[in-house]
């Protein structure tokens, strides 16, 4: 806790009479101290806190028994509280003035096609945005520590995003509408001059709305059409299937059964840790099924794997 919250909440039991004595004393010692200072705030600035004090006090204080008052007079007692927040509020912006250090914007990158242009980018943690024509994308330098956000203005393009459990990836467009994903693959269209915003998913899951609501999760084969006009989102499914390459360059099957997972919105348990730490040198395709895949990979490191009747949740173990 900071020393400025500290003197927040030694004030807050002053005023709500929970404080001790030598709280009760400190406070006071404030109100005594602060009475000749001039604190680092400009007189309006100064008077326009002491009143919005003064309002909060009298809320409070107006909670306190006659005898109480008739003990300590009200405006004594409200005189000296604000005069010590105030002290407390005045110090609190000195020393962040003085500590500041200036607000600088988001350096934002563009990306850009022309009518018979594709351009691809790859990201430091390993995303790939390919750029369809006519397209517009802007991006930061650096993705922040908790989130990677990324805005297309105008065009389609095609998104294949890394995994990161603990920082998801957004997509902004037109309309105020997002996609949001913590990794997984998908391809949105939204151009200014259409009246509607297309998100469909290859593989994993994703997640699209506006600031205002949820429109639904979508999961692989389905798209999603927002009316721009109507403001109305309709799900259904891709009539045309895409496929994408799975990649895997000294990756640990704990890596290998999370992208699995989210491509196919399946369930991997390795029942091991040693199982976990082995590696894979691989590439893989969509259009195999999960089965063909985990066949694959035990039959490389002597693994066998059980699935579930539903073929969603798969279990691997060693012979």
């Amino acid at each position: 806790m900071t020393k400025e919250e500290q003197a927040q909440e030694l004030l807050k039991k002053y005023i709500n009479k929970e404080a001790s004595p030598a709280e009760i004393a400190q406070v006071e010692s404030w109100y005594a101290s602060s009475a000749g200072e001039n604190l680092p705030l400009p007189k309006e600035k100064k008077q326009e806190i002491a009143e919005r004090v003064l309002h909060k006090l009298r809320q409070e204080m107006g909670k306190v028994e006659e005898q109480e008052n008739l003990r300590f007079p009200f405006w004594y007692q409200t005189g000296k509280v604000a005069a010590a927040i105030l002290l407390v509020s005045a110090l609190g912006l000195g020393i962040w003035l003085m500590n500041r250090k200036p607000v600088v914007p988001e350096k934002l990158l563009s990306l850009s096609t022309t009518a018979k242009e594709r351009k691809k980018i790859v990201f430091a943690e390993g995303s790939e945005i390919v750029l369809g024509p006519s397209s517009r994308l802007r991006y930061p330098a650096r993705f922040k520590s908790l989130e990677r956000t990324v805005s297309l203005t105008e065009g389609e393009a095609f998104f294949n995003i890394a995994h990161e459990e603990k920082r998801p990836f957004m997509v902004k467009t037109a309309e105020d509408l997002y996609t949001k994903v913590l990794g997984t693959s998908f391809r949105i269209k939204s151009y200014r001059k259409s009246n509607h915003i297309s998100v469909a998913v290859l593989t994993g899951k994703v997640a699209v709305g506006n600031s205002r609501q949820l429109f639904g999760t979508l999961i692989k084969g389905q798209e999603i059409s927002y009316n721009k006009v109507g403001q109305r989102a309709e799900i259904s499914y891709t009539p045309v299937k895409t496929y994408i390459n799975l990649k895997f360059e000294n990756a640990s099957l704990q890596e290998v059964a999370r992208k699995l997972e989210y491509a196919y919105s399946i369930r991997i348990s390795l029942n091991s840790p040693a199982i976990s730490r082995l590696k894979c040198n691989a590439t893989f395709n969509t259009k195999q099924n999960p089965e063909e895949i985990l066949d694959i990979i035990c039959s490389l490191h002597h693994l066998q794997f059980r699935k579930s009747d539903d073929h969603k949740t798969f279990n691997v173990y060693r012979k």
